[in-house]
């Protein structure tokens, strides 16, 4: 009897995003019942952003988020919208209820199994998180290949001494949210709809 030869995993190319929420103030370090609602609202926000750039959901992390887009390009998209949405919300609350997120963005192979992802991709993007400054994204040159010519942010390829001397198998890049140039009443009323759980019109 012949034993039975076992199939590999099929594998697909992917957008992986990491986001970490970091910079908590003191107080809400402190205060477990304010903690939990900033990482309620750091949930909120990043639901209502995702479907309209076509993300999906992979898991919640203690504080943060693995993500999962067909292209690199709605991935930078909703992580740049994340991040202005962020810092919209930090200009008009006390500061024991500022946040601020480190995201980071890779373009690679991944396995999907039992409703989780794995692979180079993954791991590559958990990495780039890490490394992250908080406010901006950290992205592979992968993603900036997809993205250089059309996203509307600065990209900088990032030197050794910015990343402390860790090397990471492809070169790193910082992608900041371009300044916004909307009516502050606009952009208030459509962060106050994300965060009670609306979605992009």
């Amino acid at each position: 009897m012949m034993a039975e030869v076992p199939q590999p995993e099929p594998r697909k190319v992917a957008a992986i995003m990491f986001t970490d929420m970091v910079e908590l103030s003191p107080e809400a370090r402190r205060d477990e019942a304010l903690n939990n609602e900033l990482r309620q609202e750091h949930g909120r926000l990043v639901r209502g952003l995702l479907s309209g750039h076509g993300g999906r959901e992979i898991k919640q992390l203690e504080d943060g988020f693995l993500v999962e887009f067909d292209e690199a390009l709605p991935a930078v998209a909703c992580a740049l919208e994340l991040q202005s949405a962020l810092c919209a919300r930090n200009e008009c609350v006390p500061h024991e209820r500022r946040v601020e997120l480190r995201i980071g963005i890779h373009l690679g192979s991944v396995v999907h199994r039992d409703g989780d992802i794995f692979g180079e991709g993954v791991n590559l993007a958990a990495r780039l998180e890490s490394l992250a400054r908080p406010g901006s994204l950290y992205v592979s040159e992968p993603v900036v290949r997809q993205v250089r010519s059309v996203v509307m942010a600065p990209v900088v390829r990032l030197s050794r001494s910015d990343l402390k001397n860790i090397r990471l198998p492809v070169p790193v890049y910082r992608i900041d949210p371009p300044v916004r140039r909307r009516r502050r009443g606009s952009w208030m009323s459509r962060l106050r709809g994300l965060l009670r759980g609306g979605t992009r019109s």
